[in-house]
C-alpha cells in the first residue's frame, strides 16, 4: 500500500491532489451525518416507546423547552420529522460525494490514457525494436482503466474507513463492550481475509493482464496474416489459441469475482453470530429486554450501515489487490515523463521550419550496435551524399542497409559519429531535418481512410492542403487514375489500402513523402515487393524526380538502382563508395 500510495503522489499533478483533498474533507463531513443520523434513531426510538424520557433527559428537556410545542405529541412529531429531514439531507450530501468521486476519478482516467499515449509515442524508435504493441495497446486502454479502478477502490475505502471509525465512536458511546466485541472481531476478520486473499487478487490480476494482451496480440495477428492464414487453412490453430488464451482470461476474471463475494458472507455471518450472542448473554445475566431494545435499535440500524461498509472495505481492499500489477504498468509506461525525461524530440509541432541543406550530408565516424548486442554493425563507418544527386545503397540482406538509413533519419542513436547537413549537426534542429525528409518504406503504412487524407498524413482534416495533395499525386504519377475514380480524393482505400494495388499504394506512398516538398527523398527497398513490370513504372516515376530531389535508394536488385549518380556497398561495418558518375 505505501508504495502505490508514494507512487500515485508522483504520478497525480496538483490539480488532481487538490481535489483529492476536497475529497477527502467531504468524506468527513459525509462520515459525520451518517452518525448523526444513526444517532438520531435511539432517541427517537425512546420518545416513542417511553413519554417520560422528555423530562428525564436533560438534554432532551432543553430542546423540548425551546421548540413552539404545546404537548409531548407534538414534540415527538418534530423529533420524527426531524430525524427523516436528517436522513434525506444526509442522503442528497452522499450522493454529491459519490457525484464529486466519480468525476475526479472518470474526468481523470482519460487524461492519464492520453499522458500515456503521448509518452509512448516520444519513446525513442529503439524502444519499439523489442516492445509488444498488444502489451502497449493494452498499458494504454485496459490498464488505465484498471488504475482508476484501483484509484476509485482507494477513495471509496477511505471514505468507508472513515464511516467505519465514526460508527464504531458513536456505537462506542451508547454500548462500549458491545462497541469493543464487534469491532475486534470485524478487525481480527478483514486482517485474515486480507492476508489470505491478497495474493490470490494479485496473480488473477497479472493473468488477467498476461492473458488481455494475448487476445489483444492474437486478433492483431489474424487479422495482419488473413490472406496466408487462409491459403495454408490455418484458421482453426488461431481460434485454437485465441480460445486458449481467452479462458485463461475468463478463469482470472472468474477467479476475482469469486472470491470477491466469500468475504462479504463471512463478515454478515460472524457479525450476525457477535451481535446475537452478545444479546443472548445480556438477557441470560438477568438484563430485561426492554432495556435492550434501543441499544439493540442502535446496532440494528448501525449494522445496516456497519455491514455494509466493511464488505465495501473488505471489496476495495481485494480490488486494489487485482488491480495492483496494471498500476504499476501505468506508473512504469510513465517513468520517463515522471523523471521529466525528453525521450525523442521528434514530437514537434507543424509549424517547424526546414533545416536547409543545399551542399551536402555527411555521416561521419559511425559507430553502432542495436540494442542488448554487442555486435556492431557499423565501425567508424562513412558516407556522404551531394544535393541534388542520386545515390543507391547495396549490400546482402543484414549487411545493415536499413540500419544506414534509420541512422540518417535519426531514429537509432548511435555510439559514436555524427550526421550533418551542410557542415551542421541535424540533432540541432532534429524537427526541421525531418521536415526536409521524405521516406517511403518497402511495408507501407494506410490509413483507413481516403485517398486525401493518406496522402496528406496526419495533417488535420481542416488544415489540408488539396492543391499539394494534388501536386503531390502528379509527382507521383497518380493523379490521372484519381481523376477517374467517381469519389476522387474521398475515395476509400480500405484496411491497409486493400483495395488498391500493389502500384497504386505505393504510389500513394511516394505522394506522402513529396506532400511537404521536402528535399531529401529516401526510399527503403520501396519496390522489392512489386513485380518486374510495376517495380519499372515506380521508378519511371522516381527517376523523373532526378536532379529535383536528393535520393537515396536502398535495394537488392541492380536495375533498381542503375540511374543512381553514385553507389554505397554496406558491408562488415562499413559504406563503401563503389560508383560515382
Amino acid at each position: 500500500m505505501k508504495s502505490i500510495l508514494q507512487k500515485l503522489n508522483k504520478l497525480l499533478n496538483k490539480k488532481q491532489k487538490k481535489r483529492m483533498s476536497l475529497l477527502v474533507i467531504m468524506m468527513l463531513i459525509g462520515a459525520v451525518l451518517e452518525v448523526a443520523g444513526i444517532g438520531m434513531v435511539v432517541p427517537a426510538v425512546k420518545l416513542v416507546m417511553d413519554e417520560e424520557s422528555i423530562q428525564n433527559d436533560a438534554l432532551v428537556s432543553t430542546i423540548y423547552d425551546i421548540l413552539p410545542v404545546s404537548n409531548q405529541k407534538q414534540f415527538i412529531i418534530v423529533v420524527m420529522v426531524s430525524l427523516m429531514a436528517v436522513f434525506v439531507v444526509k442522503n442528497l450530501y452522499l450522493y454529491l460525494e459519490q457525484k464529486v468521486m466519480l468525476s475526479f476519478v472518470y474526468s481523470n482516467q482519460f487524461d492519464t490514457s492520453e499522458r500515456l499515449m503521448k509518452n509512448y509515442l516520444r519513446k525513442n524508435y529503439e524502444f519499439y525494436l523489442n516492445a509488444d504493441t498488444a502489451v502497449v495497446q493494452r498499458n494504454i486502454t485496459s490498464d488505465v482503466n484498471n488504475m482508476y479502478a484501483l484509484i476509485l477502490a482507494l477513495l471509496t475505502l477511505l471514505s468507508e474507513g472513515i464511516v467505519f471509525i465514526w460508527l464504531a465512536v458513536g456505537l462506542f458511546l451508547i454500548d462500549p463492550i458491545m462497541t469493543i466485541i464487534v469491532t475486534i472481531v470485524l478487525l481480527a476478520v478483514l486482517f485474515a481475509i486480507k492476508v489470505w486473499l491478497k495474493p490470490i487478487m494479485y496473480k488473477a490480476g497479472k493473468d488477467n493482464q498476461d492473458f488481455y494482451s494475448g487476445l489483444y496480440k492474437l486478433i492483431s495477428q489474424s487479422i495482419q496474416g488473413i490472406k496466408e492464414m487462409k491459403i495454408a487453412r490455418k484458421e482453426q490453430f488461431f481460434v485454437d489459441e485465441y480460445v486458449t488464451c481467452g479462458r485463461g482470461y475468463v478463469n482470472a476474471v472468474q477467479r476475482y469475482s469469486l472470491f470477491n463475494s466469500i468475504p462479504k458472507l463471512l463478515i454478515e455471518t460472524v457479525l450476525i453470530i457477535c451481535m446475537v450472542s452478545y444479546m443472548l448473554y445480556m438477557l441470560l445475566t438477568g438484563k430485561g429486554a426492554s432495556e435492550l431494545i434501543p441499544t439493540l435499535t442502535a446496532f440494528a440500524v448501525a449494522a445496516m450501515r456497519l455491514l455494509p461498509s466493511a464488505n465495501r472495505i473488505n471489496n476495495q481492499m481485494n480490488t486494489i489487490a487485482y488491480c495492483e500489477p496494471f498500476f504499476l504498468k501505468v506508473a512504469d509506461g510513465l517513468n520517463d515523463e515522471l523523471k521529466n525525461m525528453e525521450t525523442n524530440i521528434s514530437f514537434s509541432e507543424d509549424d517547424v521550419t526546414k533545416l536547409p541543406v543545399k551542399e551536402k550530408i555527411e555521416l561521419t565516424n559511425i559507430t553502432y550496435a542495436y540494442p542488448n548486442t554487442e555486435k556492431l554493425i557499423f565501425d567508424h563507418a562513412d558516407m556522404t551524399v551531394p544535393i541534388g544527386k542520386a545515390v543507391g545503397i547495396v549490400g546482402t540482406t543484414g549487411a545493415g542497409k536499413t540500419t544506414i538509413v534509420d541512422i540518417l533519419l535519426g531514429l537509432l542513436e548511435t555510439k559514436e559519429g555524427e550526421i550533418k547537413a551542410d557542415g551542421v549537426d541535424i540533432r540541432t534542429n532534429y524537427k526541421g531535418w525531418l521536415k526536409n525528409i521524405g521516406y517511403i518504406p518497402q511495408m507501407i503504412f494506410m490509413l483507413d481512410s481516403n485517398i486525401r487524407e493518406n496522402v496528406a498524413f496526419g495533417v488535420p482534416r481542416d488544415q489540408i492542403d488539396e492543391n499539394k495533395v494534388w501536386e503531390a499525386l502528379r509527382e507521383a504519377q497518380l493523379d490521372d487514375f484519381v481523376r477517374s475514380l467517381p469519389d476522387g480524393l474521398d475515395t476509400s482505400i480500405g484496411e491497409r489500402g486493400i483495395r488498391l494495388s500493389g502500384g497504386q499504394r505505393q504510389r500513394i506512398s511516394i505522394a506522402r513523402a513529396l506532400y511537404e516538398d521536402p528535399e531529401v527523398l529516401i526510399l527503403d527497398e520501396a519496390t522489392s515487393a512489386l513485380d518486374n513490370e510495376t517495380e519499372a513504372a515506380i521508378m519511371d516515376s522516381i527517376n523523373a524526380l532526378h536532379g529535383k530531389k536528393t535520393l537515396i535508394i536502398i535495394a537488392h536488385r541492380l536495375q533498381t538502382i542503375e540511374k543512381c549518380d553514385m553507389i554505397y556497398r554496406v558491408e562488415d561495418g562499413k559504406a563503401t563508395l563503389e560508383k560515382t558518375v
